[in-house]
């Protein structure tokens, strides 16, 4: 029984469904960004926020839940096709998840022109959730650093030490390419 054909099926399903996500929503920014009618709409919030960056950013709110779909979906994968090293799929999800952040810090910058008093609440707390993000792949990366090292090296890489073993007997995991 395979299983490898399965997973990469899988992981084409996901790669796809991003790629038909974002172009989508791509193409529907660049036309709300071209009608007319969105350009001379006005303002929602007098001199301050335009109906086209309005529009703008609730399209980016619709890419923001494809890149969490994505998100979860590839954690999902690399927790099943590399299952040695269960942090792999959590730093993968993380690093969609601070694309995403920053997105959303440049795309929805309009909302602190019309309301000047939440930029400092906008600016510490995207800082903050980068930084949580990121500290949250170097303890990943630090506790996982062996196993990726013998992934990339091709060799066995050992199971980890959050799964139960057989009183103190060493578990390796052969790796195939």
């Amino acid at each position: 029984m395979t299983v490898r054909p399965k997973l990469d099926g899988q992981f084409a399903r996901v790669a796809i469904n991003l790629a038909i996500g974002v172009v989508g929503l791509v193409i529907v920014r660049l036309i709300a960004l071209s009608l007319p009618m969105f350009q001379e709409a006005g303002w929602i919030v007098k001199d301050r926020l335009t109906t086209v960056a309005g529009a703008v950013i609730v399209v980016d709110a619709l890419l923001l839940s494809v890149l969490v779909r994505f998100a979860i979906e590839l954690r999902a994968y690399l927790l099943s096709r590399f299952a040695a090293i269960s942090g792999l799929g959590t730093m993968a999800a993380s690093l969609v998840f601070l694309i995403a952040a920053a997105i959303v810090y440049m795309d929805f910058k309009p909302a602190t022109r019309a309301w000047p008093s939440i930029q400092e609440v906008y600016l510490w707390g995207f800082f903050a959730i980068a930084a949580a993000l990121l500290v949250q792949i170097v303890v990943l990366l630090y506790r996982d650093r062996d196993s990726i090292a013998a992934l990339i090296l091709g060799q066995p890489v050992r199971a980890s030490s959050n799964q139960p073993s057989n009183a103190g007997e060493q578990t390796a995991v052969s790796v195939s390419q």
